[in-house]
């Protein structure tokens, strides 16, 4: 079908919104981790001390240090920009470099473009994605946060910042993208196969969160279905996730007790 229509301009871009939440997590979970092996892969925070005068001036010295890391040899990177309390951007990214001895030169490259912003090697963090696991928790971290996170709420954001924040989330490079997988756990007769579905979500989630001693997070998996309006609750979908190999785990699960699992 041919999409001819006037497409609108590209409004302002004001914060973290749901939209961009929701798009900045189906990108992140669309990645093959597989095949993230064609070099080291590490996990930055990089901060400033004093608040860029305008978000101009942010993604200017944004932008400058992502061209210094192409010239690096950078295979790929994922960014956002978060706010702390005191209202000071910072940049929390995901990078792939062929040579492992590059990485540090990363930390210190934006120390040197953001020089004039109070920007010390002290104030910077570098750890190591340390293959599927280390890529997973990363995904974690950034997939999880929604606009009422306090380093994404709108309540952060510097006064003169206000109505225009520029771009909150970005990629480049090359990703490894797997297109999401469709299943129907209904039949025609209504065999509830969704809501089994969801109570093997919920125990595996509050199972894996005891046993990395995630108390916290283990409180959010057993109360993942509460909900006080009925007709909501009987439409609440999931939001996690789930290795592949559990989550063929699952559907074969509830073939085996007679509910429809269809492609």
């Amino acid at each position: 079908m041919r999409n001819s229509h006037k497409r609108a301009k590209r409004g302002t871009v004001q914060g973290w919104s749901e939209g961009a939440t929701r798009r900045n997590t189906a990108f992140l979970r669309s990645i093959r981790e597989d095949q993230l092996n064609d070099g080291p892969g590490y996990a930055l925070t990089l901060t400033l001390r004093h608040c860029p005068a305008t978000p101009a001036e942010w993604h200017k010295l944004r932008r400058t240090w992502e061209k210094r890391m192409s010239r690096l040899g950078m295979i790929r990177l994922h960014w956002v920009t978060e706010w702390q309390k005191r209202g000071v951007p910072h940049l929390h990214a995901a990078i792939w470099f062929p040579d492992p001895y590059t990485a540090q030169k990363a930390i210190t490259a934006w120390v040197d473009v953001a020089a004039p912003y109070g920007a010390s090697e002290r104030g910077q963090h570098l750890r190591m994605i340390d293959g599927p696991i280390g890529w997973f928790q990363y995904l974690s971290k950034h997939a999880s946060r929604g606009v009422k996170h306090y380093q994404r709420n709108p309540e952060g954001i510097p006064p003169h910042w206000q109505g225009n924040t520029g771009r909150i989330w970005g990629k480049s490079g090359e990703w490894p993208i797997s297109a999401p997988s469709r299943i129907n756990l209904q039949n025609e007769r209504g065999d509830r196969g969704f809501f089994a579905f969801r109570r093997l979500v919920r125990s595996w989630r509050t199972a894996d969160a005891r046993g990395k001693g995630d108390a916290r997070r283990a409180y959010y998996a057993r109360t993942m279905l509460r909900c006080h309006v009925l007709e909501n609750s009987r439409i609440r979908g999931l939001s996690e996730w789930i290795p592949q190999d559990v989550q063929y785990a699952m559907l074969g699960n509830l073939a085996q007790r007679g509910y429809s699992v269809t492609a």
